[in-house]
């Protein structure tokens, strides 16, 4: 069998500029075995980010892969968008999920890994060892959906309808999490089951519901179709060690949090609402002992 190609999607936008600067700097430092890095942002970023452009990396506008939408100004900090097909604004957030799966479905390789902006590799990682397997690794961790976790159940629920799901009694699976592999033709056949059950196009169907998952979505259709699920292996291994909230860490303080990556942890994510300086993740991820799984010596 040949082995299958895989490329990375990273959706941004201005505010995130720096951090994705970074995390392209350490894919060109640590990451082999992929075909192409795409950065997609929306029309009016296209020429902030335009210097990241590479031979294995483009920055794709918006408007390349979703119908136009008018900018309608900001609320509390966000911008919001709008469309006479969704009917209400959406914000960056949810463009950024539909651009997940308008990406996926555009471009060529078999399967995509999704970097965020905040992400940074510290190890040498080869896709093709990673993502490049007989079958998709498909993240999930089975029945952490539940009453406690009331914004995951709405998502969860969300999913279930608009693939014309019914909707199973809690707990439920979740497949939310860093560098999450997607197949291309499943997203594919996702995309038309959602058209299928909401009679409009798959973009404006996601964007009506404004409490969706990409992540949820994807793995809800792969969990209730045995074809799809047949190309994809179930993992509860998480490739990326993540700190979600707490207080700034200083040199001492992300030493330690790294001290906790595993050998199946190949970068870090480090919160941008949590402050840490860029110079401080760039200086301790990168250092040698970082590649080497951080010695004793740090």
């Amino acid at each position: 069998m040949q082995t299958p190609s895989v490329s990375f999607i990273t959706p941004s936008y201005s505010l995130d500029l720096h951090r994705c600067e970074l995390l392209c700097e350490s894919m060109d430092r640590f990451v082999t075995g992929y075909d192409m890095h795409f950065i997609v942002v929306g029309d009016e970023d296209i020429e902030l980010f335009s210097h990241l452009k590479s031979a294995n990396r483009k920055v794709v506008a918006s408007s390349e892969l979703l119908p136009r939408l008018w900018p309608v100004g900001k609320w509390r900090g966000r911008r919001y968008w709008w469309s006479p097909q969704i009917g209400l604004p959406v914000y960056g957030w949810h463009l950024q999920q539909l651009r997940k799966f308008a990406m996926t479905a555009a471009q060529d390789s078999d399967r995509v890994m999704f970097a965020d902006s905040d992400c940074v590799f510290c190890r040498p990682t080869d896709m093709k060892v990673l993502a490049g397997g007989e079958n998709t690794p498909h993240f999930h961790t089975k029945g952490d959906i539940n009453s406690s976790r009331p914004n995951h159940v709405k998502w969860w629920r969300n999913a279930h309808r608009i693939l014309g799901l019914d909707v199973p009694d809690l707990p439920g699976d979740d497949y939310i999490g860093p560098m999450i592999v997607w197949d291309r033709k499943t997203v594919i056949s996702v995309l038309s089951r959602i058209e299928t059950a909401c009679g409009r196009s798959w973009w404006a169907g996601l964007a009506r519901q404004r409490d969706f998952s990409e992540y949820l979505t994807y793995g809800t259709a792969v969990a209730a179709d045995a074809d799809l699920a047949g190309r994809h292996e179930l993992t509860e291994i998480n490739n990326c060690l993540t700190y979600w909230g707490g207080p700034q860490l200083d040199r001492k303080g992300l030493i330690s949090f790294m001290k906790e990556m595993q050998p199946h942890h190949y970068a870090i994510t480090i919160q941008s609402h949590t402050a840490t300086p860029l110079e401080t993740i760039r200086e301790v991820a990168f250092a040698d002992t970082a590649a080497q799984g951080l010695s004793e010596a740090l």
